[in-house]
């Protein structure tokens, strides 16, 4: 039989469906889902930012490496035979030539002359004389105007040369042969040496003049000066010239104490020849920075990397403006030397209008 139960019994401990709820609880459930797809892409494309930021670095990194550091044959170029940068460029190095010719405190040959004196300040020839450093440095200059009239490439009938006209075999006992052929340094320091000798060697300024002229063996064969027009006349216009200067000289480092003509002649003689050899030098430097020039173009071809190229177009242009501002520097030395003949010139020729005068008024 069957049994049939009330509703009541029928709903009792069973769920009812809410479809409300169910509709709310979808809803949710789809709302987390795009929250979490959301995330994952917000993560994804946050590692895709970074991954794309890595490969910029990167790929800069690499440029850089590309473009920077030293390329493999550089060194090679700073090592050329005959042609060594360290050598070619050396920024310590100062010309002596290019001192004499350019510049406001250019040396000239009355500075050269100064600067022997003060060498030889403390010499024992000068108190075995009785000179003081002022007056040997008036005396050595009297020496040099009658030797040489401050022409630095003086040369006598027998061989003597220079500022201090000192002989071959004299220079090589000296120690300054050859290079005094040279150097007007060397020439003053060469002759004052030789005066200091002859002055520690008699103890009188007029026996080492006369031996300075005629030799140490003629001035003690005598017993003092020689019987020597010549050297008679040397110790007397050297002594003139020393009463001369020693009116206008206070003071051992005293400059613009050479007369106009003296000082015409000695500023043509020092910068032709500091134009000479200055132009000799930067002629080799030229020649050895074309080397180097020819160098970096065969190396052209060659270059398998930007960076490679940019090395050689770098050397190349610093090659290119320091051979242009030697040249320039040759031409600058050139126009210096002009300049100093011309003066000169100009000096002898007022002298002979002077002259011209003097002598057209006395008759």
């Amino acid at each position: 039989m069957i049994t049939v139960l009330p509703l009541a019994a029928l709903a009792r401990g069973v769920p009812i469906a809410d479809s409300k709820s169910i509709i709310q609880h979808g809803l949710e459930i789809a709302q987390m889902n795009r929250l979490s797809i959301a995330r994952e892409f917000e993560t994804d494309k946050k590692a895709r930012i970074a991954e794309l930021h890595q490969e910029q670095l990167n790929a800069l990194d690499a440029t850089l490496s590309m473009m920077t550091g030293t390329t493999p044959w550089i060194g090679d170029l700073e090592v050329i035979p005959g042609a060594e940068a360290e050598v070619l460029y050396d920024v310590e190095h100062d010309s002596p030539y290019a001192a004499r010719l350019f510049g406001d405190g250019k040396t000239g040959i009355e500075e050269m002359i100064i600067a022997t004196a003060k060498k030889y300040a403390g010499h024992p020839g000068l108190a075995r004389a009785g000179l003081n450093p002022v007056e040997f440095r008036i005396w050595f200059q009297s020496l040099v105007k009658q030797e040489s009239g401050f022409s630095i490439g003086a040369r006598s009938p027998v061989g003597a040369f220079g500022l201090t006209q000192v002989m071959p075999d004299t220079a090589k006992d000296l120690g300054i042969y050859p290079a005094y052929y040279d150097d007007p340094m060397l020439q003053l320091d060469g002759g004052a040496r030789y005066f200091l000798t002859q002055l520690n060697k008699f103890g009188s300024v007029p026996l080492a003049l006369a031996a300075y002229n005629a030799g140490p063996g003629n001035v003690s064969k005598y017993g003092g000066i020689p019987p020597f027009k010549e050297t008679q006349d040397y110790v007397v216009r050297i002594t003139g010239f020393f009463n001369s200067y020693a009116a206008k000289i206070s003071g051992i480092d005293q400059v613009g104490t050479f007369d106009p003509r003296d000082m015409a002649i000695a500023t043509a003689s020092n910068v032709a020849d500091a134009g000479l050899h200055y132009g000799m030098e930067a002629s080799l430097e030229i020649e050895a920075s074309l080397k180097r020039l020819r160098v970096l173009i065969e190396k052209i071809p060659t270059t398998s990397s930007a960076k490679e190229a940019l090395d050689l177009n770098t050397y190349a242009r610093a090659e290119a403006v320091r051979i242009a501002l030697m040249a320039d520097r040759v031409k600058a030395a050139r126009v210096k030397v002009d300049q100093a003949r011309y003066a000169l010139w100009i000096e002898a020729y007022a002298r002979d209008a002077t002259f011209i005068k003097v002598k057209a008024g006395s008759e």
